[in-house]
């Protein structure tokens, strides 16, 4: 039983720490309480990213007070001349956003980084 009312994440980044997969598989590691004085203020969601930066995913998990939407993306940044790609997937229960995803969100991120490799291979 929580003690305390505050949502609870998994925290981490893939571009710090290797244990941060897009896929979570890990069971030694436990959501953390997102708020308190040095949290989130107004925790509600837990947020998980995925980017595709030239071939190479980058993932993150953290706590936020805003929903992000449930959405892919494709991005241009204009001093590059490669197309990025970047999905958000935001949930609001305890520990949520280990990896858990839809059949549909699961496709459309294959789409993703095949159409990410393809521009890879082609530039």
């Amino acid at each position: 039983m929580k003690l305390t009312d505050s949502l609870s994440c998994y925290v981490c980044d893939s571009k710090e720490d290797e244990h941060c997969p897009e896929t979570w598989t890990r069971k030694d590691t436990l959501p953390v309480e997102c708020g308190g004085p040095s949290g989130v203020q107004d925790p509600r969601f837990c947020i998980k990213t995925i980017a595709v930066f030239g071939g190479a995913v980058a993932t993150k998990r953290f706590c936020s007070s805003r929903h992000m939407d449930n959405q892919c993306l494709e991005i241009r940044y204009p001093q590059d001349e490669k197309l990025y790609y970047s999905c958000t997937y935001t949930c609001s229960r305890d520990g949520c956003n280990f990896g858990e995803r839809s059949t549909s969100t699961i496709s459309l991120m294959m789409i993703l980084i095949t159409l990410a490799f393809s521009l890879y291979l082609t530039v």
